[in-house]
């Protein structure tokens, strides 16, 4: 009987049969001469033909009407269903089939794709959310955070690995997602091209469109390299950029600070971490160096398709029942635990917590007592009192404090405090390393951590 596992990422739907990937493409359509057309080819016209091209239905799984121009496609649920309707024919059919789904879909999106399958003849054994279907391993001693970036936004999954995998928590971090990462790449490259060469890729939708061509070939010449020479043609001219893997990873980390924050708020105090990430996410230069800069982390980079392998190998524990509607909320573990060599993450009780702050060479000591930073102080405060050659700092303007052992800023100002160049949204945890900038010109307030006896 053969058994068909389907992962809906919308970065790359992948379906498997037995250990091998029978079908793989990102989940986005386009209008094309009247008819659609998906993944690859549909890319290859998104730049220049915006208004035609949908990249969110798989994410925004609905009955929202759409004006596609084409006959029975009125909405994101009919593009979902074509795009499967590609997939169930090219992959042969299979007697049975499961679905790994996000994590942040609810059960309208659930049901919609229940009745999508059913519509299609597609014999639904099972559905488990990516995080649980991915995970197939433990890691002794660590705490586990699953990562999964999808198109336009990340899942953090915190998951219990007592018995059988289960997800403690999870959460959506809207300002990363694989297309924002791809346009900051995009963005990058322009840039050393108009440095170069003088010319702007990004200047007209036909040569953007050739730079997003492109972008994958660039993106892993840098992973296998530290430098590189990019070329590029457009209209009969050549142009060539010369680029390093330092530099983009410099910009994709400034890219990533919001995400990196988010991350920090859901690590376990006190304890070392695997961050799971698929393999597409690593691929990307500095991401792996940046999540293992974080306290007491070690990232384990998974293989394409790893959620969809998992609901193949252990499809006889999958919940089912005659409506056909169940959610699998842990599976067994189908691999032997997870080998991580002493010293790969090192954790002391105050790994990447700072003990001072450091303001025009002068150390101010943080502890339990909240250290208040603004325009103005108040008698019997902690804290610290901005020169008034500063504009945009309000009298009470921000925070730091401990909290359940995490160094945490708070921001309460009109103007807005910056952490690595972005702003605070609420409160936000500290690390060893940080800069905090507030006021214009910006008041720069490092973070470092105790080295010496004298507290310097």
């Amino acid at each position: 009987m053969s058994f068909l596992g389907i992962e809906l990422n919308d970065v790359a739907i992948i379906a498997v049969a037995d250990s091998s990937i029978v079908f793989t493409e990102p989940g986005c359509a386009l209008v094309e001469s009247g008819s659609l057309v998906f993944g690859d080819i549909a890319l290859r016209s998104a730049r220049k033909t915006p208004h035609a091209f949908f990249n969110r239905y798989w994410r925004d799984l609905s009955e929202q009407p759409l004006a596609t121009g084409v006959t029975g496609i009125d909405t994101y649920a009919d593009l979902a269903h074509a795009q499967l309707k590609k997939l169930w024919e090219q992959a042969g059919g299979a007697d049975e089939a499961a679905f790994a789904v996000p994590s942040y879909w609810g059960r309208d999106q659930l049901a919609l794709l229940l009745g999508i399958s059913q519509e299609l003849s597609i014999p639904v054994t099972g559905i488990a959310e990516i995080p649980i279907a991915a995970t197939r391993r433990t890691y002794p001693g660590h705490e586990l955070v699953h990562i999964e970036v999808c198109a336009h936004a990340t899942t953090l999954s915190r998951i219990l690995q007592d018995g059988s995998p289960v997800i403690a928590e999870t959460g959506v971090i809207e300002s990363l997602g694989m297309v924002s990462l791809q346009r900051s790449c995009a963005e990058y490259f322009s840039r050393r091209f108009l440095e170069c060469s003088r010319f702007d890729p990004l200047h007209d939708a036909g040569s953007e469109q050739r730079v997003y061509d492109q972008l994958d070939e660039w993106v892993a010449q840098l992973a296998r390299a530290p430098e590189a020479k990019l070329n590029f043609s457009y209209e009969g001219n050549e142009f060539t950029a010369q680029t390093s893997a330092t530099q983009l990873a410099d910009h994709l980390r400034a890219h990533c600070q919001p995400f990196l924050q988010a991350l920090r708020s859901r690590l376990v105090v006190g304890k070392a971490s695997v961050l799971q990430i698929d393999a597409r996410f690593a691929g990307f230069p500095g991401v792996t160096d940046m999540l293992q800069e974080l306290p007491a982390c070690v990232v384990f980079a998974l293989d394409a398709g790893t959620a969809a392998r998992g609901l193949v190998s252990r499809k006889a524990q999958l919940v089912s029942h005659d409506s056909g509607f169940a959610v699998s909320t842990t599976l067994p573990w189908d691999q032997p635990p997870a080998e991580i060599a002493a010293g790969e993450t090192q954790l002391t009780t105050t790994a990447g917590i700072p003990s001072h702050l450091v303001l025009d060479g002068a150390a101010y000591r943080l502890g339990e007592e909240p250290f208040r930073i603004g325009a103005e102080s108040t008698p019997g405060d902690y804290g610290l009192t901005i020169n008034m050659r500063h504009s945009g700092v309000s009298r009470r303007h921000c925070s730091i404090e401990i909290d359940s052992g995490r160094m945490i800023l708070s921001d309460y100002s009109r103007f807005g405090t910056l952490l690595n160049g972005h702003r605070v949204d609420g409160s936000v945890v500290l690390q060893t390393g940080d800069v905090i900038s507030i006021g214009d010109p910006p008041c720069e307030l490092r973070l470092i951590s105790e080295t010496g006896p004298d507290g310097t």
